[in-house]
């Protein structure tokens, strides 16, 4: 079924409620889009969907393959659900429709999650070949902890320098403003775009640079070193370095720009090493005293010899 011109006035209208909420345009690009997709598979306008419809619905993902002809991921099918169920759970609150038809669908769990930063190797390779700019977004992100959304917004206002330091301030996730002094050894890399008026980052067409953009293109670099890595996978890089660093997951949850700690636990590898070592210095105190050394006033049995 097609999606009809009065579902996607209702999604549009969905959208600009998830907007004023506070979400951010990728976030509601996303969710605009999962809803069309929604819309188009439902045998009926989304408000007449039923239950069985919508279970239906989510068994076909589950079953089915994407776009790229591989089988959806649980993360991905966790998504959609949970797009389904906001969006209905809006349709109730707005009095559109007097039952919520995704309270029998399934609760999709998704395996936990584990951090995979760059190896050190591979990284420190990519950024001695990298040409300009992608240089300088993959030190934004691997020293920084910066996303493809914070990359490609940056413009010349959102560099400072105070008291000979650089200071980067934009707009984070969940159009959380952030400001970060750069690191010593990153400064260069930004200081070769103060000269710029207006927005750093463009595509060859001029156009100013988007983040799906930005982040293909750094994909589409690593896939040519034959390296399978992706922007993101540098934040995660830099959440472990930050955390090995200091010890201070609060504090690595701060640089982050997390809202929770359990998220930025989902970007922090530990080591076996670092656990053995760890436990090594905690049993110490297990560890029996050695016995005191006989010194030469000690007498060695019935003989009298000095020990």
């Amino acid at each position: 079924m097609t999606t009809t011109t009065f579902d996607q006035q209702l999604i549009d209208r969905h959208c600009r409620w998830f907007d004023l909420n506070g979400a951010t345009p990728i976030s509601v690009g996303h969710r605009r889009e999962n809803l069309r997709r929604l819309a188009a598979a439902l045998p009926s306008p989304l408000l007449e969907a039923t239950p069985a419809d919508l279970l239906a619905w989510q068994s076909a993902l589950r079953s089915g393959v994407s776009r790229l002809g591989t089988p959806y991921k649980m993360s991905t099918l966790s998504t959609y659900t949970s797009n389904a169920r906001a969006f209905y759970a809006w349709a109730l609150e707005a009095e559109l429709i007097d039952t919520d038809p995704t309270k029998r669908m399934a609760k999709i769990k998704v395996p936990a999650a584990h951090a995979h930063p760059v190896p050190d190797r591979d990284l420190k390779l990519a950024i001695q070949i990298a040409p300009e700019p992608m240089r300088t977004w993959l030190v934004l992100a691997a020293f920084m902890g910066l996303r493809a959304m914070e990359i490609a917004q940056l413009t010349r206002d959102s560099i400072d320098e105070i008291e000979g330091r650089l200071v980067l301030s934009g707009i984070g996730k969940g159009r959380k403003p952030f400001r970060i002094t750069v690191p010593l050894h990153v400064e260069p890399s930004l200081r070769q775009y103060m000269h710029m008026r207006g927005p750093l980052f463009w595509t060859r067409f001029g156009n100013v640079m988007k983040p799906a953009t930005l982040s293909k293109l750094v994909g589409q670099f690593f896939a040519r070193q034959g390296m399978p890595y992706s922007l993101h996978w540098l934040r995660h890089s830099f959440g472990t370095a930050f955390y090995a660093s200091t010890r201070d997951l609060l504090l690595t949850q701060d640089v982050m720009r997390h809202a929770s700690p359990n998220t930025t636990r989902l970007y922090v590898r530990t080591t076996g090493v670092a656990a053995t070592k760890a436990m090594d210095r905690l049993s110490k105190s297990l560890r029996p005293p050695r016995p005191a050394r006989r010194g030469l006033s000690q007498v060695d049995g019935e003989t009298g010899a000095a020990a």
